[in-house]
């Protein structure tokens, strides 16, 4: 796909960047750091991170141009670094060349963008609302005009939905403000089965479909729709036999599709029909011109796609060592857009963790060559289900025996739960069972650049290094835990601390770099009493420090 102009006016002021060196660096070293580390500065990151969370990449979810935007990104930065293609997808059919594309297969569900609309009052809309197909995905086109339902309460649903009407019911919505992550994924779960009871309650009075309305486009039935149901501009995505966020919702689908209106369409609808709101009350307008006239259309399609990873690998200078690899890894995707239109900029999470790869990448590049080959990861489908970093483990494009190592960065910019401005949180930790050398050893790095360390063991399933650690490679993760703006459309660039994100990726890189250089692999060394073991563990385990 050809870039946009913005897109190449992006693209070609970090080029200018990644060429040049270490002229930027502005700190001195801690003392026995790489000098590559100096490449790694605050004004390339915020480059690139204000990139991969533009407008333009529209959320970059799975199977999305946005995606493959972003991911031509990355795979353009690593060519002008000087990485070597480790992709699977040829980069000329002619010639067989590799690429640094390795592509993977989706199946979806979308809507059919020329056969779905909702027209209020003569006014047509083709976005602005999200859909839960009904059992048997059949179509409607539905005319007549909106019936009010008002809260949806048993009591006051008609007994009967004549020829020509389409019920419009509201949903009990709030703003999401600062409930925890796990409450308003339940919240929105229990709002959907509601939902779903209203629609089947309707489909057997004689509904062919049912509106409903919303007053709040940040809460947790919006968020909740955003993962499990479809709009204009986002797909329901499968990989394989895993069925992701669209398992949630097959055993919450009614006889008849539903469609949940943004704040903006839900005005328009209460107009429509009458009635105006004041807080979460109703009342007739006090104008009595309105028009509930109303055309549902509702279609969606099956078809199948593709999302990619990206990969290339700077061999290694060891003559035997160089067989060897580590993979430095992070998630290009993020969760597309809201149902009312506003764009999952994913800032934190992870266009953090997508710019201080690139770093990475620079950095090995612009310093001394490792004894082991570095393989850089950007991967998609993490966000629905670690699907990316999963379809590399089991078809790698590296043979898996010979990596020896995982490094993973997925949020590292925002003071969050787990961490504060100088801290960030890894796993395995010291507590975990898979505690590794690789972990032990960042932590003694960590406090040359002022970093603390808490433990993110609560995160040890729910990252890409999660499908190299299940194969007995040894990983750490590094990540700054939940906060405010976690999966939501505030998510925006100008709210990372870009000093945190230099330093944390100035952490991958050195720890990466003595690993790549070690005498020998790292390992697995199970629950400690500490960050930190003894110089003659750390002598067994081949971690030497500083060399």
């Amino acid at each position: 796909m050809s870039p946009s102009a913005p897109f190449a006016r992006s693209l070609s002021a970090v080029l200018i960047l990644a060429g040049s060196g270490f002229a930027q660096a502005t700190a001195s070293l801690p003392a026995g750091a790489p000098a590559a580390l100096e490449s790694i500065t605050q004004a390339e990151l915020r480059e690139r991170a204000g990139f991969f969370a533009s407008d333009e990449l529209g959320g970059r979810f799975t199977s999305t141009p946005g995606q493959r935007l972003a991911s031509e990104y990355v795979a353009k930065q690593l060519a002008a670094l000087g990485f070597e293609p480790l992709g699977d997808a040829p980069a000329d059919a002619a010639t067989g060349a590799r690429s640094f594309f390795q592509a993977w297969p989706v199946s979806r569900t979308r809507v059919d963008t020329e056969r779905t609309s909702l027209e209020l009052a003569g006014k047509v809309h083709a976005r602005g609302f999200g859909i839960i197909e009904a059992k048997g995905d059949a179509a409607v086109d539905a005319k007549g005009k909106l019936v009010f339902c008002e809260y949806g309460a048993p009591e006051r649903l008609p007994e009967r939905i004549a020829a020509g009407e389409l019920p419009f019911v509201m949903l009990r919505t709030r703003s999401l403000a600062k409930i925890p992550v796990e409450a308003q994924f339940m919240q929105g779960l229990g709002l959907l089965g509601k939902a779903t009871s209203i629609a089947g309650k309707l489909a057997e009075r004689g509904a062919t479909c049912v509106v409903f309305g919303m007053l709040h486009d940040d809460s947790s039935l919006g968020d909740f729709i955003n993962y499990c149901g479809i709009t204009p501009d986002k797909p329901l995505v499968r990989y394989g036999n895993d069925r992701g966020m669209a398992a949630m919702v097959e055993g919450m689908r009614a006889a008849v599709p539903m469609m949940f209106l943004s704040r903006a369409l839900t005005e328009e609808a209460l107009a429509a029909v009458g009635q105006k709101v004041d807080g979460a009350r109703f009342g007739a307008a006090t104008d009595d011109d309105f028009d509930p006239s109303a055309h549902v259309r509702i279609a969606v399609v099956e078809d199948e796609a593709e999302a990619w990873n990206v990969c290339g690998v700077l061999r290694g200078s060891d003559e035997k060592l160089a067989a060897e690899a580590i993979v430095i890894s992070a998630h290009i995707d993020h969760m597309g857009t809201r149902l009312d239109g506003r764009i999952f900029h994913g800032a934190d999470d992870n266009a953090s963790g997508s710019a201080s790869l690139l770093e990475v990448a620079e950095a090995f590049a612009r310093g001394e060559r490792p004894r082991r080959s570095v393989i850089v990861l950007s991967v998609a489908g993490e966000e629905e289900g670690l699907w990316g970093s999963k379809h590399w483990a089991e078809h790698p494009t590296w043979p898996i025996e010979s990596v020896v190592a995982n490094i993973n960065i997925d949020m590292i910019g925002r003071v969050a739960d787990l961490s504060g401005a100088d801290e960030i949180s890894i796993t395995p930790s010291y507590q975990h069972p898979k505690f590794s050398s690789i972990a032990r050893h960042a932590a003694g790095l960590a406090a040359s650049l002022g970093l603390g360390l808490t433990s993110g063991d609560k995160f040890y399933e729910r990252s890409d290094h999660y499908n190299f650690a299940v194969r007995g490679i040894p990983v750490v993760f590094f990540c700054d835990g939940e906060h405010e703006d976690y999966h939501k459309v505030t998510d925006t660039a100008d709210k990372l601390d870009y000093a945190k994100i230099e330093r944390v990726a100035r952490l991958a890189y050195w720890v990466g770099h003595e690993v790549a250089n070690a005498a020998t692999r790292p390992e697995e060394i199970g629950r400690q009493t500490g960050w930190h073991a003894d110089d003659e563990r750390e002598a067994e385990s081949g971690g030497e420090r500083r060399r």
